[in-house]
């Protein structure tokens, strides 16, 4: 169904029936391979709530969402509009990602922040 209204999806993506992705700008979505979306956890391309009612029509609400590969978000978080994350990041639960997300790392909290960054590099290539 994302597909098909406009998301870029890669290959090996899973999402809770229970999550949501905004449908208000579908092409704004860029979701890469291997991304596991789980319970109740929000993507979303559109929001108003940051500008006040006076000025909605004279700002962009609308923000491109880019979610690199091999990414966990966890239940209950949500991504705000304008955010990238790159690859190989878990989003920590109950997460709200207000910026972006660098590759290779854990993030987590309200706003969400790095935590801990992790080398996906085999240590023991010289063995």
């Amino acid at each position: 169904m994302y597909k098909a209204s406009g998301v870029v999806i890669g290959k090996n993506f899973k999402i809770s029936p229970l999550s949501y992705i905004d449908m208000h700008k579908p092409g704004y979505i860029e979701i890469g391979d291997d991304v596991q979306i789980t319970r109740y956890a929000m993507i979303l391309s559109y929001d108003s709530s940051k500008f006040k009612f006076q000025d909605f029509y004279e700002k962009d609400p609308y923000g491109k969402v880019k979610i690199g590969n091999n990414v966990y978000i966890g239940a209950q978080s949500i991504i705000m509009p304008g955010v990238s994350i790159g690859d190989n990041v878990i989003i920590g639960a109950n997460s709200v990602v207000l910026s972006d997300i660098p590759s290779n790392c854990i993030a987590a909290g309200n706003p969400a922040k790095v935590i801990k960054k992790m080398d996906f590099y085999n240590n023991h290539q010289n063995d």
